[in-house]
């Protein structure tokens, strides 16, 4: 989503050295490709290697995360849990995304590839060496879809929302004071 708090801006900055160093193409999904063309033209920045796709249907969004060399998280602050960092991980697509507490414990056993939020030069210093080092890059995707089978899986987590819901629904009976 383009809010502030998300770290497109941080991205678009990092991006023309990303670009210029490697010819990767930046695909943004999500935000809207005018209020980013717009935000691109107020800051001066160029688009040279940046795909505006906005909104995707859920089918194309899979494509692309099949797809992706890597999945750029740039977040400022303010993420309880990093669901697009599990969503990726689920597609062996490596990560790279913001230091921030929501993102931290995911991230663990270096499943991730964490940098300092706010920090262009950071972001783009760590996306080259990721785009730059396919073993690196196929190690870190092999992490980060084994956390998911070993953490987030449907097969693990349904029956423990299951447990969650039965105990809501039959509360314990109230004790006598």
């Amino acid at each position: 989503r383009q809010e502030r708090r998300k770290g497109l801006e941080v991205l678009l900055r990092a991006w023309p050295r990303v670009h210029e160093r490697t010819g990767a193409r930046l695909r943004v999904i999500g935000a809207d490709p005018l209020a980013v063309r717009l935000l691109l033209s107020r800051r001066r920045l160029p688009d040279r290697g940046v795909e505006l796709l906005g909104f995707l249907p859920e089918r194309e969004l899979t494509a692309e995360l099949d797809h992706a060399k890597a999945l750029v998280a740039p977040s400022l602050r303010s993420e309880s849990f990093g669901m697009v960092l599990t969503r990726a991980f689920a597609h062996a697509t490596p990560v790279v995304a913001s230091d921030i507490d929501g993102y931290r414990e995911l991230a663990a056993g270096e499943s991730a590839q964490l940098v300092p939020p706010g920090d262009p030069n950071a972001l783009a210093t760590e996306l080259i060496r990721l785009l730059e080092d396919e073993p690196r890059r196929q190690q870190l995707a092999a992490r980060a879809r084994t956390l998911t089978e070993q953490r987030y899986d449907w097969k693990l987590v349904a029956p423990r929302l299951t447990a969650i819901y039965k105990r809501l629904l039959n509360p314990p009976a109230a004790q006598e004071r």
